[in-house]
């Protein structure tokens, strides 16, 4: 187990810099919006190993991001327009991403994350389709070996974005957000950009294809913050809650962008020390709305009843839904989606220990033959032709053929 240089521990998605000391992926990147990313930070410390001094490259995001910026900064002087404030401001944003990166740069190298775990890559013609039906057979032929599509990302020339940022794009959204997020969803995983599901849920009508408008897309934020949206120190990233604020407001969604300024407007929480309600102590809650002029919150008890109540912030104290811990059970039949609510963590994972028990699947030899013949179905439905499983389907029909043809001609030796 590599131990990371910074706190001492076993690395937790451990960065690797090309002078070969390693760190947590968070203890690295707290690091390096302190002291790397930072205005106020020194030119001792700029873009060196905090151990050695090498150089350390810039990572995948920030690359991301100039490349789009430099896009957009010659779209804008194409069409003629490099006086508008928009343009300027886009020069200033050019700048700090160019001296963050630095000149001594060689263009190839990128900081990455070690990772042992493959990614599951979705087919591209599923992302084109954009046809829930289809994505949810996809999702349903995975090999029981490699059951993790819940975290699966779109091809590169799509921007290797998340399968949770993508579901927002899909119809039934906030039902299919749901879903992946019970199923093991990561609400924090980046695309190559560096954005998070929740900025792109603050972006919707501007650079991303969305059906959310926005009530949706307020819906889907508290969603996000419910099961523990984070967002990214560094305020440049696409990810930061600056970034989300101000594309929340280019959008003119006022509610959204009050509740991305509140502490804990979208969370869910335990209540605790209610004095005057105190049946409702030890009760999990989702938080509606900040109430500025008495610094209260009001909020809606999970489970069947969902009753509403006003608390102070002091009677809340923050519990993330996890696939373990959630008060809902969300399932796909029949062509839509089914829920079932829970008034507590106990009633929910009794819930689920009876499911496990009556969908415990046998281990099928034939699972990775029968996931290709479900692709091939797939695709003859859509109409689209791939050719790796076309080859594999023209090979075994060529086999079957040669073994039919060799029983006839023993028939006919006889």
């Amino acid at each position: 187990m590599v131990e990371c240089v910074i706190c001492l521990e076993p690395a937790k998605k451990p960065v690797k810099l090309p002078c070969k000391h390693q760190f947590c992926g968070e203890c690295f990147e707290g690091w390096r919006s302190k002291y790397v990313l930072s205005s106020k930070a020194t030119e001792v410390f700029e873009r060196n190993c905090p151990c050695c001094r090498a150089t350390i490259p810039p990572s995948k995001e920030q690359v991301s991001l100039l490349k789009a910026t430099r896009s957009m900064k010659q779209k804008y002087e194409k069409a003629g327009e490099q006086n508008t404030p928009d343009y300027l401001q886009l020069c200033n944003d050019l700048k700090k991403i160019e001296a963050q990166i630095g000149e001594d740069w060689d263009g190839v190298t990128i900081l990455e994350e070690e990772s042992t775990e493959q990614e599951v890559v979705m087919p591209g013609y599923i992302a084109m389709k954009r046809d829930l039906k289809a994505f949810m057979r996809w999702f349903y032929a995975a090999n029981p070996a490699r059951l993790d599509r819940a975290n699966a990302i779109l091809p590169s020339q799509m921007r290797s974005i998340p399968l949770l940022t993508f579901a927002i794009m899909m119809p039934s959204n906030i039902d299919l957000l749901k879903f992946l997020l019970q199923r093991g969803s990561d609400v924090n995983k980046k695309s190559d950009s560096g954005a998070r599901p929740l900025s792109a849920v603050c972006e919707m009508g501007a650079s991303i294809d969305s059906s959310l408008d926005h009530s949706q897309a307020v819906v889907a934020a508290k969603l996000f913050l419910s099961w523990g949206a984070e967002f990214d120190v560094d305020p440049n990233s696409m990810g930061s809650k600056q970034c989300c604020l101000a594309r929340a407001q280019a959008q003119a969604n006022t509610e959204l962008v009050s509740i991305l300024q509140s502490k804990l407007c979208g969370r869910r929480c335990e209540l605790v020390d209610l004095s005057s309600q105190a049946e409702f102590n030890g009760r999990m809650c989702v938080v509606e709305e900040y109430l500025r002029a008495s610094n209260q919150y009001l909020v809606t008890i999970v489970g069947r009843s969902k009753e509403e109540i006003i608390v102070s912030p002091y009677n809340l104290t923050r519990r993330d839904r996890t696939p373990e811990d959630c008060d809902y059970h969300i399932e796909f039949k029949n062509g839509r989606f089914i829920r079932i609510d829970f008034d507590s963590k106990e009633d929910y994972q009794t819930f689920l220990s009876t499911l496990n028990r009556e969908e415990q699947p046998a281990v099928d030899p034939n699972a990775e033959a029968k996931a290709e013949q479900a692709a091939a179905d797939l695709l003859a439905e859509l109409g689209i032709e791939d050719d790796d499983v076309t080859e594999k389907k023209t090979k075994t029909q060529s086999k079957s053929g040669k073994k039919s043809k060799n029983k006839k001609g023993k028939k006919g030796k006889k």
